[in-house]
């Protein structure tokens, strides 16, 4: 029997054996892995779990707002099916596992980086849960707000502005890799990107590099990346004449690296560096 969602509903939670029954099974250990599909059909099922029990593979998947970042299988086994034949995923989220899942919709692959040694990095889109820009702002305030409200501190960080952007010519000086001094040149731009951040990641200063305009764009669409230690990271994307022709090369690195941005470093490097759009 195909798997349908006609007696599914958006944000309902769940459990595996009405699922089972709904879906023609005779026991929900035909569904009780974390990828399910049925034959003859172009549809995947993600079962998700954000705290697993001990015993299992700790995958560490998770949904931030809109996007699920989900850790591919240990043996690649649904890797083409969902880059190559892009079969139409649907997805049920919990956060600790002995609990009902919530069904978050469809799923929309956003980016990827398939690895041979260790599972592929995956993020979707969840084209049923869209969250704007305004929705995350209201989501949390944060805990400080000085001379500006919060909201408004909030929606000029998104720019790089305001707050955010005084604070992160105060921690750099000048720009974070060159030493280029001029200010308005400057870009501050988020580490862990804004839509990904927590509201006061959002402001912190320790999210942030200071870059001239060229290496922004670059880090921004994750052609550059940076090592905890400061290392920078260039995609293969992009030919190494290209770099030469911009003068960046393996050789640079961040003039220092402040403790508490090295967290902030890893996510770039792991969930926007070098990642294949979907």
């Amino acid at each position: 029997m195909p798997i349908d969602f006609e007696q599914i509903q958006l944000n309902h939670s769940y459990d595996r054996p009405w699922l089972a029954r709904t879906w023609g099974y005779e026991s929900f250990n035909a569904i009780s892995r974390g990828v399910v599909s049925s034959t003859g059909s172009n549809v995947l099922v993600f079962f998700v779990t954000r705290e697993k029990q001990q015993a299992l593979t700790q995958y560490e998947d998770r949904i931030d707002a809109d996007l699920l970042f989900w850790e591919g299988e240990r043996g690649h086994g649904s890797d083409n099916r969902i880059v190559t034949r892009r079969d139409e995923i649907h997805v049920f989220f919990r956060n600790r596992h002995h609990s009902d899942f919530l069904y978050k919709g469809r799923a929309k692959l956003s980016q990827y980086r398939l690895h041979s040694g260790r599972p592929a990095r995956f993020v979707f889109q969840l084209i049923d849960q869209i969250v704007s820009d305004e929705e995350l702002l209201a989501e949390s305030a944060v805990p400080y707000g000085p001379s500006v409200t919060e909201r408004e501190a909030l929606v000029q960080s998104r720019l790089g502005q305001g707050q955010y952007r005084q604070r992160a010519i105060a921690l750099w000086g000048s720009c974070s890799v060159t030493g280029f001094t001029k200010h308005p040149v400057l870009v501050a731009s988020h580490i862990k990107p804004w839509r990904m951040s927590t509201n006061v990641e959002r402001l912190d200063p320790h999210n942030s590099l200071l870059l001239v305009p060229t290496l922004d764009k670059l880090f921004d669409r994750g052609y550059v990346g940076f090592t905890p230690e400061g290392q920078i990271l260039l995609s293969d994307k992009i030919a190494k004449v290209d770099w030469k022709r911009i003068a960046v090369s393996p050789d640079l690195s961040l003039r220092r690296v402040p403790e508490a941005s090295k967290p902030f470093l890893a996510y770039h490097a792991e969930y926007v560096f070098d990642l294949v759009e979907g």
